[in-house]
Parts: C-alpha cells; sequence; structure tokens
C-alpha cells in the first residue's frame, strides 16, 4: 500500500464563514463540507463538529473510498472567496480561517 507522506498544510483545513440574510454559512472547502446556523459561532462549531464526522467515517467506514473522500474539494469560486477574505483581513459579513483537521485513530 503507497502512503502519502504529510506535509503541514495537510493538517490545516481552510474554512469560510460568510453572513447571508438572516443566517450564517461555514465551509470547509478543503473537505467540500457546508452549515448553517443563526450566528457565526454556531456555524462553526457545527463545521467542526461535521468535519470530524465525515474525516472518521472516510477513515473507518468506508475504507476503499477515503483517499477520494478526504482530498474532495470546493468548486474554484469558494477558493477565491476564501483568499479574497484572507486578504482583505476580516469584513463583517466574509471571514475566512483555518482549523486542525480532524484526525481519526489508527486501529492496529
Amino acid at each position: 500500500m503507497n502512503h502519502k507522506t504529510l506535509h503541514p498544510s495537510d493538517l490545516i483545513a481552510r474554512c469560510l464563514l460568510m453572513q447571508r440574510d438572516t443566517y450564517w454559512v461555514a465551509m470547509c472547502i478543503d473537505l467540500d463540507l457546508a452549515v448553517q446556523a443563526s450566528s457565526a459561532v454556531e456555524a462553526q462549531k457545527l463545521l467542526r463538529e461535521q468535519m470530524i464526522s465525515y474525516v472518521s467515517e472516510a477513515i473507518e467506514i468506508d475504507q476503499a473510498h477515503a483517499a477520494e473522500l478526504l482530498h474532495r474539494r470546493a468548486p474554484v469560486g469558494y477558493f477565491v472567496m476564501y483568499y479574497v477574505a484572507k486578504l482583505l483581513s476580516v469584513t463583517k459579513k466574509h471571514q475566512s480561517y483555518e482549523s486542525a483537521m480532524p484526525m481519526a485513530p489508527v486501529h492496529a
């Protein structure tokens, strides 16, 4: 089995937080996951929970497709939004942030 050498950037997930009319959307552009909530804090919390669940299931349940699932990316437009938000620092309606990539335990 071929194993890819981990690079430190593989352990960081790029995320985007966007305010809509009456709710917030948090996205992980590295895993193409998104959630919505009534507050920015709640959206970030829900996204973190979803990331942990997604990575755990990909590694523990769907091992045959784990590599594909863990390298699934959002459409390029969301990467553009992420880097524009990052360059402009933080605006009230769009923020970029980074989160530690969830790790799943390795079973012996």
